[in-house]
């Protein structure tokens, strides 16, 4: 319960939207960051999607087998969540969110992933949720680790145990920008391990990160959960780049 003095302060000094920079008493420096539309905006309504990479498709598309961005990969997940598609207001919030001070964007981003995907993700009836680790190197340069802000934010709300330490990064990997396909996939193969493999026989794992690409990091994360015993690997990211090179 805030003093009268801090109510005052809310009332007189609203704070600021993280997208858009209007004052908006809706926005929270700790709750939400985002004012009511800017929310809109983040959260357009669900289009078509691929069963397998989540990617936009058309209306009468079938991708049981995959869509024209994942078909001819190998991917060793079940299936992917994503809020919306790295493009537009999502793509600017996630930049600002990326490189922030606070966490509280990021977290309020991982809040709408879990509200907005809601029956998709309660469905799967997963064990754990297990995010995508950094480098130590990359912890030097940001404050924090997007993919575990958001795996904590949805293990919240969804009431599921989230497990930070079950993956490491055992190699650094070259950055996955200007590489092919074949090279992210590559540059990926050996570069994570299961910290404790023996406690997820059986399980239904939830892996998370920010963004999803061509799935090359996601798949080796299912990969490494799968060979030490997980039932199933899902994935949930906030944003779905679409490969062009596909």
């Amino acid at each position: 319960m805030k003093s009268a003095f801090w109510q005052l302060a809310d009332l007189l000094f609203p704070s600021r939207c993280a997208l858009c920079g209007m004052a908006d008493h809706a926005v929270s420096d700790g709750g939400n960051a985002y004012c009511p539309d800017c929310i809109e905006k983040l959260t357009p309504v669900p289009r078509n999607r691929c069963q397998r990479c989540a990617a936009e498709i058309g209306p009468y598309a079938s991708s049981k087998e995959g869509c024209v961005q994942c078909r001819k990969r190998t991917l060793r997940f079940n299936s992917v969540v994503c809020l919306g598609m790295y493009d537009g207001a999502l793509q600017k919030a996630l930049l600002a969110a990326k490189w922030s001070f606070s966490a509280v964007p990021m977290r309020s981003l991982g809040a709408l992933l879990a509200t907005m995907r809601a029956a998709e993700l309660h469905d799967k009836a997963f064990d754990r949720i297990v995010p995508i680790p950094q480098h130590w190197r990359q912890r030097l340069v940001r404050n924090f680790n997007p993919a575990a802000i958001v795996a904590a934010e949805l293990a919240t709300r969804l009431n599921i145990n989230c497990d930070v330490h079950l993956l490491k990064r055992i190699s650094r990997t070259r950055p996955q920008k200007r590489v092919s396909v074949k090279q992210r996939f590559e540059n990926q193969a050996g570069s994570l391990a299961a910290t404790y493999p023996h406690t997820i026989r059986g399980e239904r794992i939830l892996i998370v990160d920010d963004v999803l690409t061509t799935g090359a990091t996601c798949s080796e994360a299912a990969k490494v959960l799968k060979a030490a015993g997980a039932k199933s690997c899902s994935v949930a990211v906030l944003a779905r780049v679409l490969d062009h090179s596909a």
